[in-house]
C-alpha cells in the first residue's frame, strides 16, 4: 500500500475513528509518530518475520512506518 492508497482508504472511513498498530507480542498500541525509513525485501524470511528489513542504503524501498509503544512503566 503507498501512501495514496492510504488516504482513499481512509477517507472512507469516520473522521474521528481510532487508528492502532498491533503491539509488541499482543494487543494494540496507538500511533504516536510516522517515521520515514528505508526497507529492503527479504522473500526468503520465514512467516513470522515482516516480508522486509531495515534497509541502509540509498537504492533501498522508501517507506513509512507507523509507530507506536507502550510506555507503561508500572509493570
Amino acid at each position: 500500500m503507498n501512501v495514496q492508497e492510504l488516504i482513499e482508504s481512509l477517507k472512507s472511513l469516520p473522521p474521528d475513528k481510532k487508528v492502532v498498530i498491533r503491539g509488541y507480542e499482543e494487543g494494540y498500541n496507538d500511533i504516536s509518530e510516522i517515521r520515514e525509513i528505508r526497507i529492503v525485501l527479504r522473500p526468503d524470511l520465514p512467516w513470522y518475520y515482516g516480508q522486509y528489513l531495515l534497509g541502509s542504503k540509498q537504492d533501498d524501498i522508501e517507506a513509512i512506518e507507523l509507530f507506536g509503544e507502550n510506555k507503561n512503566e508500572n509493570i
